[in-house]
């Protein structure tokens, strides 16, 4: 099942001060566990038994020390000692990303990512749970190789999947890209392959979530994540807060119909016909433009094409962005974000597809509300999802 805590149970509140804990040492550098106390908030009995935990674990390590003139205990983080996996499965990729716990940048309220290290390797069409699995594992194994880590210090991973998830179990949803995983309580079958504590989330709200910590929502109170890629999907962040909704499947966007009266629109892998995911997914895309250039085609590929002045390509490219736009207007007249970041793959069109998305966008929706609105590419790009499940690692690794 997913390992992650309840906000608001004892369980999750343990694992807020642990996390408050690690912030703080990570910010400080070497503090005493007064100086814990101060920067938390917590009770000192409370950072003590926190420190000693930790210490057990081997994640941080309490030594005495000469300051000023004076003998204190100081507090610091292992490097090396716990690593964290962030893995991000796509229809046709999977990327593996590892963080040291001790690095200081890796503090929930720092600027920018911790140093870390990444590997990609493509997935065929169709694969089913065992071979990705196999594949992130030989991933993982060639990451900590590269990082000169021992597997033993691994101490849990978050997998990002394009798919709506049932929280409880970490089950891939039937209307998901990923028909081999259909029904598979993931959290458990990750756990197992790589024996350390798993949790699995969505890749749009994981890739909202990078956004918002290191990225082009950071300190936007209210904002869209929209990933535009084989699958379509949407992470909401509002007032300061990522929104998930009760069952954790806020955000699918690709299922809105943007062609609902068309009895002969193409049925989506929802069931219904005209959802947005089946006008925009970058397979659509390509597809498109096959026919007239006589090759499979990727999406840098149509978009250089379009750079270069050809006018299918550019075509394309402009009516995604106006059907994309379309299917905001709703959302955007409804909740009114400041900000609209999009990410995924077809990100890389910039201006070709946000210009008649903003467009759309501002023709469609309640005049007034999208004013503000400012319509931006994401700014950790195609690694936002796998950062996203690399952060909520780092975060729950105190657990």
């Amino acid at each position: 099942m997913n390992t992650a805590s309840r906000p608001g149970s004892p369980a999750g509140l343990r694992d807020a001060n642990r996390r408050r804990v690690l912030d703080a040492v990570r910010a400080a550098g070497a503090p005493t566990q007064a100086e814990i106390a101060v920067a938390t908030g917590l009770a000192p009995a409370t950072v003590s038994n926190i420190v000693r935990d930790l210490g057990a674990t081997g994640v941080l390590v309490a030594g005495d020390e000469v300051r000023a003139g004076r003998r204190v205990r100081a507090v610091r983080l292992v490097r090396g000692a716990g690593i964290v996996a962030g893995i991000d499965f796509g229809h046709r990729h999977v990327r593996v990303a590892l963080a040291d716990v001790a690095d200081p940048t890796a503090a929930a309220g720092h600027p920018l990512p911790p140093e870390y290290t990444e590997v990609r390797a493509d997935l065929p069409d169709g694969h089913g749970v065992a071979d990705g699995l196999d594949t992130a594992a030989g991933l993982l194994d060639t990451a900590l190789e590269r990082a000169g880590i021992r597997r033993a210090a691994l101490r849990g991973a978050v997998v990002g999947l394009p798919a709506p998830l049932d929280l409880a179990t970490g089950a891939v949803g039937a209307s998901g890209v990923l028909p081999g995983w259909v029904g598979v309580p993931l959290a458990g079958r990750v756990s197992e392959h790589l024996g350390v504590p798993s949790s699995v989330d969505n890749d749009a709200t994981l890739g909202t979530f990078a956004e918002q910590r290191w990225g082009a929502l950071r300190g936007v109170h209210d904002g869209i994540f929209l990933k535009l890629s084989d699958g379509v999907g949407a992470g909401l962040v509002l007032g300061g807060s990522l929104y998930r909704g009760p069952d954790g499947t806020a955000g699918e966007i690709g299922h809105v119909a943007v062609d609902q009266g068309d009895r002969f629109a193409a049925v989506c892998r929802c069931g219904h016909r005209g959802c947005l995911e089946t006008v925009v997914s970058t397979r659509t895309v390509t597809a498109m433009l096959e026919p007239l250039l006589g090759a499979p085609l990727t999406v840098a590929e149509v978009v250089a094409r379009a750079r270069e002045g050809h006018a299918p390509a550019s075509r394309i490219l402009a009516d995604t962005g106006h059907h994309v736009g379309v299917a905001l207007a709703g959302l955007c007249t409804v909740l009114t974000p400041r900000r609209i970041v999009v990410g995924g793959e077809l990100a890389q069109a910039g201006d070709l597809l946000l210009g008649p998305l903003h467009a759309a966008l501002a023709a469609a929706a309640l005049p007034g509300t999208t004013r503000t609105a400012e319509v931006v590419a994401a700014r950790l790009a195609e690694h936002a999802m796998v950062l996203g499940a690399l952060a909520l690692a780092l975060d729950r690794c105190a657990a």
